[in-house]
């Protein structure tokens, strides 16, 4: 293979016309290795970071950024990105088991991204995703959609950058980013999740060191008395949580609180394989004790507020959902439709759920709703239920007909 700064030399080609470029950074190694290799293609590089409510350390990677490339914007992106996390939980989001965080966290960095890129006079906007999985799918179909005046470059998947080349040139350019974190897996962090990938996690096979986990003990070491946890929600979206005791009201505060009381308590691993849209599985671990607390207790409120039929329909659509806001399409006009009847059915999710946290688990104590389905009185079978089986007596002698004389007519 070429050598990467040989490679890198055609960047600027491809490019005629473009001086400044609004690079996304995170100081990770994939960042800080496209911002140098952009400075030494000649570009006017300016660095941004968007805060996600990831737990970095940001005057570091400011000062960083700044000795590097001469400046830093700093931009605070947690409300669009909450917005997109009540989106999701209304949703039920998690393809297939997965977190699939970038489906959701993309689309806020690409429209912090192109706000800042047009503040900074910017004619393009580069990020650190590579070709293999699905972040450079969901940031660039975001980042099209609103900034379509700029150019978008990918020099880790345009350049075919692999990961131990990437190490290599961050040696020896000395380029101011975790090299030791970096040469045994890779991790992206928001307020929402926590993902490990790469490197030492590649191997499906193998569990992932302890040292990887950053918001979770390992549920042996949780302690032996539970967190009581009380989430109320309305319009489907969580409106309060009490945690032992305590209260909390606002989204983020909310989504901070469950992942400290969950990772006390190991909630929050899981280790998956995801199918991204090139057609490669991939394994993703990932911490995420807030997102597992907060979906579980949208679907048991879902459950006591919803009727058969809409929750049939809402599965199927959550399918689809999921598929495409994992595949990118997240300001897809067929995801905004979807969300119509979504919305339509979360009027009526309303109400609280009683969970404890034990050890690695989500046990579900109780849920109530002013809105529940759900009545003892029809439900109890002993004298004081209402409810006449009698009257279920013909409805048993029509219940599937068709299927019984499509049998007798094949059994003839």
């Amino acid at each position: 293979m070429e050598a990467l700064e040989k490679r890198a030399k055609k960047l600027a080609e491809e490019y005629p016309g473009v001086r400044k470029v609004a690079l996304s950074f995170s100081g990770g190694l994939e960042s800080a290795v496209v911002g140098s290799i952009l400075q030494e293609c000649g570009f006017e590089v300016c660095p941004v970071v968007v805060d996600l409510g990831q737990k970095s350390d940001f005057s570091r990677i400011r000062k960083n950024a700044t000795e590097m490339f001469g400046s830093c914007e700093h931009v605070d992106a947690k409300e669009y990105f909450i917005e997109n996390i009540k989106r999701g939980i209304k949703a039920n989001y998690g393809l297939r088991g997965n977190m699939n965080a970038g489906g959701l966290s993309r689309p806020a960095i690409a429209r912090a991204l192109v706000e800042a890129a047009r503040r900074l006079s910017c004619q393009a906007i580069a990020h650190g995703s590579s070709g293999a999985g699905n972040d450079h799918l969901t940031m660039e179909n975001s980042l099209r959609v609103l900034g379509p005046e700029m150019r978008i470059i990918a020099p880790v998947r345009d350049l075919d950058i692999r990961r131990d080349e990437a190490l290599e040139f961050a040696k020896r350019r000395r380029l101011k980013t975790n090299l030791q974190r970096a040469s045994k897996y890779s991790a992206d962090e928001n307020l929402w999740v926590r993902t490990i990938r790469q490197g030492e996690a590649l191997d499906p096979t193998q569990p992932v060191e302890e040292e990887a986990y950053k918001w979770t003990v390992s549920a042996k070491d949780a302690p032996a008395k539970p967190s009581r946890v009380e989430v109320e929600f309305e319009d489907g979206v969580p409106s309060k949580a009490e945690i032992d005791g305590k209260r909390f009201f606002k989204m983020q505060e909310i989504i901070l609180k469950l992942n400290e009381a969950g990772g006390r308590h190991g909630v929050g691993r899981l280790d998956s394989l995801d199918d991204k849209v090139v057609g490669l599985k991939a394994r993703e671990v990932y911490e995420c004790p807030a997102a597992q607390v907060l979906l579980a207790a949208h679907r048991q409120l879902e459950q006591i507020t919803l009727t058969t039929k809409e929750l049939d329909v809402k599965e199927y659509v959550e399918l689809v959902w999921g598929r495409i806001v994992h595949d990118g399409g997240w300001y897809s006009r067929l995801r905004r439709s979807l969300d119509a009847f979504i919305d339509h059915t979360q009027r009526y999710v309303e109400g609280s759920v009683a969970i404890s946290l034990y050890r690695g688990n989500i046990i579900v104590d109780g849920r109530k709703s002013k809105r529940a389905l759900y009545d003892v009185r029809l439900s109890s079978q002993d004298s004081r239920g209402i409810f006449s089986q009698k009257e279920a007596r013909q409805f048993a002698k029509l219940y599937g007909l068709q299927d019984i004389i499509a049998y007798l007519m094949e059994s003839e």
